[in-house]
């Protein structure tokens, strides 16, 4: 895998209270939203100035904060060992493709995707819908298969699927993946991760979420001001 650990770790600034995982240009805003369902969590995050997190973007603060040892580091951890850590990328399976989409809108507390809407994107070249092919595999795996899960790398993106199988390593089982792998009807799903720590420890990918739980949290990501400034 082509993931850096040695670069890997968390910056924070305690008076600003600003998570930067190292590597990356995202800046998330702490504290976390608390536990509430994926639709009241996305919308506090937007009413406080933030951006909801995509899977790719809480890819990489998972990332660091399993690389790091600090008071942050470890709430992010607590978060995903005691609930759902929740990520704004929404998934629409089909019968005959899947498709992902970063901070989609939501609609009676689920991502709202229409396909015929996410064809006009993929045609236009927006980066934030991608597909991926049924065919890969669910269930437990090991971290380098969960990196070149097809899946995954839709949701994640190639570097953030790194990342998250890294962050699987971590743990003494092997990793899981919740999702679909084939539907007869359309169905839209939220995505989150979270750990288990009963008999054997584990990350956990759910992609096949109803977004109606209770006890999913989630950072916001400050926006950069060249984004307020071209809306």
């Amino acid at each position: 895998m082509k993931t850096e650990t040695q670069n890997a770790g968390l910056d924070y600034e305690v008076g600003r209270t600003l998570l930067k995982p190292r590597g990356t240009n995202l800046t998330f805003a702490h504290p976390s939203y608390w536990p509430n369902t994926y639709a009241d969590v996305k919308e506090a995050i937007e009413q406080a100035g933030l951006k909801p997190a995509t899977m790719a973007e809480t890819a990489s603060l998972v990332h660091a904060a399993f690389n790091s040892d600090d008071k942050y580091s470890e709430e992010i951890r607590d978060i995903m060992k005691t609930g759902l850590l929740w990520a704004f990328t929404g998934i629409l399976y089909t019968p005959k493709l899947g498709y992902v989409e970063d901070n989609p809108g939501t609609r009676k507390g689920m991502p709202y995707m229409d396909e015929s809407d996410l064809i006009r994107k993929l045609e236009a070249g927006d980066p934030s819908v991608r597909t991926f092919n049924y065919g890969y595999k669910t269930g437990k795996m090991s971290p380098i298969e969960l990196a070149g899960n097809e899946f995954v790398q839709a949701l994640a993106g190639e570097e953030g699927a790194e990342k998250l199988a890294e962050v699987a390593g971590k743990y003494s089982a092997q990793p899981y993946l919740h999702c679909f792998e084939a539907v007869s009807q359309p169905k839209t799903r939220v995505s989150a991760l979270d750990s288990t720590w009963d008999l054997d420890s584990k990350l956990e990918v759910d992609g096949n979420n109803y977004g109606d739980h209770r006890g999913g949290s989630a950072l916001g990501v400050q926006i950069a001001p060249q984004a307020h400034a071209e809306k």
